[in-house]
Order: structure tokens, then sequence, then C-alpha cells
């Protein structure tokens, strides 16, 4: 669906206050940020190629690396209980890093109650994309945080000059300890906003298009790796 930003272009821009500069962690792309049990996978559990990890599965891999990844501000205190219907903390900083949302933004009278309230981490970065482009901010994919989601959203950086700040649920109960400075809060994926004029063509497989299907299904049983070695383009 999406036109994923190339990010050899140089235009994105991720501004701060002066007095933040050299004293908030900077955006960095997102190929930076590995889990070291990804890194210490090996590609194959022996010499069958039929036994590929997910360590040679390029999907996966293009999904961590697009983007750039916005680290938290600063180290701040948790505490919560039993359900994470109540978070209390604070931040030696002297600026705030979280907010709390109403929790009415996310209940009525009509709808059971969530439990666990909405918070919002405060972000230090303005963000600035071309016209026509916007910004997907999202949990970063495949590097699961037990402590905290952050919400999935779209933001039209070209034209929105503000900070964006990024809520979020807290998932660990019982939490007494701290996030500390750096933690990657966001994955923020530029997008060309004419993905969304896309139309789908949904229909039945003609005889032209089975025969390709079946051709690299075909291939597919001779050689596992055949879209990572001979169609994934390398990012």
């Amino acid at each position: 669906m999406f036109k994923w930003f190339k990010p050899k272009q140089s235009v994105i821009e991720f501004r701060c206050r002066e007095e933040d500069w050299d004293v908030i962690p900077k955006p960095y792309p997102a190929r930076k940020l590995m889990p070291n049990w990804y890194k210490d996978l090996v590609p194959a559990l022996d010499s069958n190629s039929n036994s590929s990890t997910i360590k040679r599965c390029a999907p996966f891999l293009d999904a961590m690396i697009v983007g750039w990844i916005i680290p938290l501000a600063s180290e701040v205190h948790i505490t919560t209980n039993e359900d994470c219907s109540r978070i209390d903390w604070h931040c030696d900083w002297n600026k705030p890093i979280l907010e709390s949302h109403l929790a009415s933004q996310i209940n009525d009278d009509k709808h059971p109650k969530y439990p666990k309230p909405p918070i919002k981490f405060l972000n230090y970065w303005s963000i600035k994309v071309p016209d026509g482009w916007s910004v997907l901010f999202t949990s970063p994919f495949n590097r699961e945080d037990e402590r905290f989601s952050c919400v999935t959203g779209i933001v039209d950086c070209d034209r929105y000059e503000e900070f964006v700040n990024f809520p979020a649920f807290w998932n660990k109960p019982n939490f007494q300890g701290m996030l500390p400075v750096g933690t990657p809060l966001i994955q923020a994926i530029p997008i060309q906003r004419s993905s969304f004029e896309i139309e789908a063509d949904i229909h039945e497989l003609n005889q032209q298009e089975l025969k390709k299907i079946q051709k690299t299904s075909a291939r597919m049983k001779v050689e596992r790796s055949h879209y990572r070695n001979n169609l994934w383009v390398r990012k």
C-alpha cells in the first residue's frame, strides 16, 4: 500500500530546540537497532537449506530497517499496580517526559472499560518531510517491548509544524523501575500520500498469472531462499 521513503534521500528533518541539542539522544536509522537475539541467530540450523531461520527472512529484516528510531529523551522512573490501572512516574530532567491521557478518551458507557489508562511519551524532535509526504509512527517492528506499546498513527508532517507526541499503553503490571534515556520508542517511516489513492483490482487469477505463480512455487521447492537470492531488492 505504501511507498516507503528511501533513506539515501536526505529530505527528512529532525529538529530540536537549541537548549536540547547534545542533551537529548538523536534519532537514528532503524537498521542500527538490531536486537542481540537477531544478531546471534544462525542463518540455518544445519547444512540443509530447508532449515533456514528467520535470519534469512528478507521481509522480516526489511520491516526492521525502514525509517528512523526516535529514542526516549530522558530517563523516567515508573511504578504500576497489579493491572496497570494506575501508573506513577517521576523524572529528574527539567522537562516532562510523560503525560496522562483521560481514560474517557478510550472508554464510554456503551463499551467495556479498558483497564489500562493511556499515557503519552513527550517528544522533543520536530519532524519535517517534503510536500505530499506523511510519517507513519509505530512501535519498532519485530522488536516488541514487554513494558509498553506505543499507538500507531500517521501525521502529515509536511504541514504540521509542531512536536508529535506518542500515545502508549503500559503493559507490565507491578512494575517498579526505570526506563533509561535512549529507550527506543518509535519507528518513524515517511510515506507518500499518493499511496492512499491506489485502487485495488480484485479478480480471479487468469491463466498467465496462474502460470507465474506456479513457476515461482516450483522454484521455491528446489530453492527455499529463491525470494531472498533472486527477487529481493536489498535496502
